[in-house]
C-alpha cells in the first residue's frame, strides 16, 4: 500500500507561516508557547536549533501530496494525525532516542492535520489517522469535518488508531459514519 502524508511526529518541521525564519518558526513552537523559558529551555533549544531542519510551508507539503495522490491513484493518505505525548527528539536516528522537553502546539497539529484530511476528501482518498491522547480533539476534527464537507467526508474510510476512545464514543462514530454513507 502506498501512503502520502505527513505524520504528527513531522509536524514542528512544518510552517504556517512561511515569511519566519527558521529560528523565529521553531522558537513559536517550542519556546512562546511557555509561561515561562527556563536557561534551561533556552540552552537546549539554542542546542537543538542548528540539527533541525528548514521548515517547510504547509502549501508546499500540500502541493507535494496532491502531486503523489495524483501519480499514485491507489495511494491512501497516512499516517497523519496528532499525538500529545510526542517529544521533540535530540536525533530521531539515535537509539534509544532521547527527547527534549518540547512539544508541538496541539492547534499547530491539527491545522495541519486538517489541511491534509481536505486534501484527502477532496481527491476521494482514504486516511489513516494517528492519535495519541487527544479523544475529544479527535472527536471534535471528524464532526467538523462532516459538516465542511458533507456526503463527501463520508465517501472515504477513516483508520483511526493509537486513540483511546471509550467504547461509548468509538461505537457512536462508527454508527453515524456508517449511516451517514450513501452509496455511490
Amino acid at each position: 500500500m502506498t501512503l502520502a502524508g505527513y505524520h504528527p511526529w513531522l509536524s514542528h518541521c512544518i510552517t504556517l507561516d512561511p515569511s519566519l525564519s527558521k529560528e523565529d518558526h521553531y522558537r513559536r513552537l517550542f519556546l512562546d508557547v511557555q509561561k515561562t523559558v527556563t536557561l534551561e529551555h533556552q540552552t537546549i533549544f539554542d542546542g537543538l536549533l542548528p540539527t533541525l531542519p528548514l521548515p517547510r510551508s504547509l502549501n508546499d507539503i500540500l502541493e507535494e501530496m496532491r502531486h503523489n495522490l495524483n501519480i499514485f491513484s491507489n495511494a491512501m493518505v497516512g499516517e497523519v494525525g496528532m499525538d500529545r505525548s510526542f517529544r521533540v527528539p535530540y536525533d530521531f536516528c539515535e537509539r534509544p532516542r532521547r527527547c527534549t522537553p518540547f512539544t508541538v502546539p496541539i492547534d499547530h497539529q491539527i491545522t495541519i492535520l486538517e489541511a491534509q484530511l481536505d486534501l484527502a476528501i477532496e481527491l476521494k482518498r482514504n486516511v489513516s489517522i494517528h492519535s495519541v491522547h487527544l479523544q475529544q480533539a479527535t472527536v471534535d476534527l471528524l464532526n467538523r469535518l462532516a459538516k465542511k464537507h458533507g456526503d463527501s467526508f463520508y465517501r472515504i474510510s477513516v483508520d483511526l488508531h493509537g486513540c483511546a476512545l471509550s467504547s461509548e464514543t468509538w461505537r457512536s462514530i462508527e454508527v453515524r459514519m456508517t449511516f451517514a454513507r450513501k452509496p455511490v
